[in-house]
């Protein structure tokens, strides 16, 4: 949780783990940084979003990924499905 301490505006803004947070929180001396509060920072559900993956493997069939993997030396003798071929080629970069 991003907390800062009990009314300081300005203060600096810490984040806790659950436990942390709650004690400071029961204590009285932190209160909740909302996402609103200060324009940047993650709290939890209003986080970005995921980097998306830069290539487009996830648009190739099975076959295509399959010969990119030949192409690429990557060993995919393991791999049963598509999101399996995907998998070993990420992890190869």
């Amino acid at each position: 949780m991003r907390l800062r301490e009990q009314g300081n505006a300005g203060g600096e803004v810490v984040t806790l783990g659950w436990d942390e947070a709650q004690t400071a929180l029961r204590a009285g001396t932190h209160e909740v940084v909302d996402d609103a509060d200060d324009g940047k920072a993650i709290s939890g559900e209003k986080g970005p979003e995921p980097d998306a993956p830069v290539d487009d493997l996830d648009t190739k069939t099975k076959p295509e990924l399959e010969a990119l993997a030949a192409e690429r030396g990557v060993d995919i003798s393991k791999a049963k499905t598509k999101a399996d071929v995907i998998e070993a080629l990420r992890a190869s970069k």
